[in-house]
C-alpha cells in the first residue's frame, strides 16, 4: 500500500499544555504535536506523510474546539477520524486497542499488549507510546508502567495533568482505575 501524497492541513491553538498542533489528511487527524514550532511541525510532517500542507485554522476548527475544550476540562469524548496509514501493522493495532481504553482508566504496557492481542511485546508497547503520532486523540497518557507512571514524551507534569483531567491520581499496579478488558468500539 503506498502513501497518500494528498494536501494536509495544519493549524494550532494554545492550550493548558502550551501550543497544540494538528495535521489532518483527507482521512482523519494525522498528527497532534504538543509544543514546537511549525518548521519543526512540518519537518517532521514531510517524514510521515510526504506532500503539501496548508496552513487551514478552519478546516481543523471543530478538531481545534474539540481538543482545546478537552484540555480545558470538558468532557466530551475525542473520537474524531484518525489516519494511520502508513504506520506498521503493529503499531496501528496497538493505537487502535489504546483508543478503546476509556477515560479515567490506565492500562500498563504489558495490558495494552496483552488487550491487543500481542502478549509479551511490553517494551514495544513501550515504543508505539513514545512515537505516538496523535497523543492526546490516541491516549497514551493512560499508559503506565506496572510500578507507577511511566513515562511521556512531553514530560511527567503533563502526563499527571492529562490523567488529572480524567480523574486519575494514583498510578502503578495497585489502582482500582486499571482496565482489565478494553471494550469493543
Amino acid at each position: 500500500m503506498g502513501q497518500s501524497t494528498s494536501t494536509t492541513h495544519h493549524a494550532s491553538c494554545e492550550t493548558a499544555l502550551g501550543r497544540v498542533w494538528l495535521v489532518r489528511s483527507e482521512a482523519g487527524l494525522l498528527m497532534v504535536k504538543i509544543g514546537g514550532e511549525e518548521a519543526e511541525l512540518l519537518a517532521e510532517l514531510a517524514r510521515r506523510r510526504p506532500g503539501p500542507s496548508t496552513a487551514s485554522p478552519d478546516e481543523l476548527a471543530a478538531d481545534i474546539a474539540a481538543i482545546a475544550g478537552w484540555l480545558a476540562g470538558g468532557s466530551a469524548p475525542l473520537d474524531m477520524a484518525v489516519d494511520l496509514e502508513g504506520l506498521p501493522a503493529y503499531t496501528r493495532q496497538i493505537l487502535e486497542t489504546l483508543r478503546r481504553v476509556p477515560v479515567g482508566q490506565t492500562c500498563s504496557y504489558g495490558e495494552l499488549a496483552a488487550l491487543a492481542g500481542r502478549p509479551g511485546t511490553a517494551r514495544a508497547v513501550g515504543q508505539v507510546m513514545n512515537r505516538n503520532p496523535i497523543p492526546i486523540v490516541i491516549p497514551c497518557h493512560r499508559v503506565v508502567a506496572s510500578n507507577g507512571i511511566g513515562g511521556f514524551g512531553c514530560g511527567l507534569d503533563a502526563k499527571r495533568m492529562l490523567l488529572g483531567l480524567e480523574g486519575v491520581t494514583r498510578y502503578g499496579a495497585a489502582v482500582s482505575t486499571r482496565v482489565t478488558s478494553a471494550p469493543a468500539c
